[in-house]
């Protein structure tokens, strides 16, 4: 039961935390294959290197600052895209010409969660003005005012 709390409002897994761990894992590999024949190069300095990037890699999935890896994710991906041609949509998420999503954008486009007294995380949905939303553990109402 307390390994399933453990990772409640932590971030988890995305498509940063996957690119970043596919480039350091290349990079170890291409160092213990390739790059050791180099004279003047450091190969244990590269996979301390590698090995610090990866702890901060990990570090991002147990963050509970969800909005800066959200917001760090969508720059990363817009990058991508941006990389590959692939334009496309942008979502709901608006950004200027440097390509990507400032950081308070971000947290006023993503509603806040909203916890019931017994403690269930209850679903916000989307809209303006006041919703009356029920929570369907415990059936108490709540009134949400949306900015």
């Amino acid at each position: 039961m307390k390994r399933l709390k453990f990772m409640k409002d932590r971030y988890g897994f995305d498509m940063l935390f996957f690119a970043m761990t596919a480039l350091c894992l290349l990079i170890a590999l291409l160092t213990r294959t390739v790059l050791w024949r180099i004279p003047h190069l450091s190969t244990s300095g590269i996979l301390s290197v590698t090995g610090l990037t990866m702890l901060i890699n990990l570090s991002r999935v147990f963050s509970k600052d969800i909005a800066r890896r959200e917001a760090e994710n969508i720059r990363f991906t817009l990058f991508i895209n941006k990389l590959i041609g692939k334009g496309g949509k942008k979502s709901d998420y608006i950004t200027d010409n440097k390509g990507y999503t400032p950081l308070s954008q971000l947290k006023s486009a993503r509603p806040k969660a909203v916890y019931c007294e017994c403690g269930n995380k209850l679903d916000i949905p989307q809209g303006s003005g006041n919703q009356m939303v029920i929570c369907p553990v415990c059936g108490k109402r709540m009134l949400i005012k949306h900015r």
